[in-house]
């Protein structure tokens, strides 16, 4: 699992497995579970509402984008509203291009191998095109 922390109010959640099921409804309990579970293990949100952006590259596994929408005062509720999102595009961005020459700046991630994709990701940033279908 990789936590990438934009700002206060958005966090990338990389989940290396499929949790995407035919079954829609299956699939929003089974992430509300798993990210309710490292919530509690590692305090990242405080009480609000919150919207979550489900993205299923297949060789990533599970993106999970948290936006942070309104804080709740008086309640220690989390409030999670999920949407999966099918039709996108997901590009590796490398933070310095000299230590990868062989790579361009950008790379799309469909023409990479999973093993590349592990020897990059910790030197990039991850881009997400939901305009664009795979």
């Amino acid at each position: 699992m990789k936590l990438i922390v934009k700002n206060d109010n958005l966090i990338y959640l990389i989940i290396p497995i499929n949790l995407i099921n035919n079954n829609k409804d299956i699939t929003i309990n089974k992430i509300k579970n798993i990210f309710l579970n490292y919530n509690k293990k590692y305090n990242l949100l405080e009480p609000g509402f919150y919207e979550v952006r489900v993205y299923n590259p297949k060789i990533v596994g599970t993106i999970l984008l948290i936006e942070k929408i309104d804080t709740f005062d008086f309640s220690e509720e989390i409030d999670l509203r999920i949407t999966i999102k099918d039709k996108i595009k997901v590009y590796l961005e490398l933070i310095d291009n000299l230590d990868f020459p062989s790579y361009q700046k950008k790379i799309d991630i469909d023409n990479i191998t999973y093993k590349e994709y592990l020897k990059l990701i910790e030197h990039s940033k991850i881009i997400i095109n939901e305009k664009s279908s795979p």
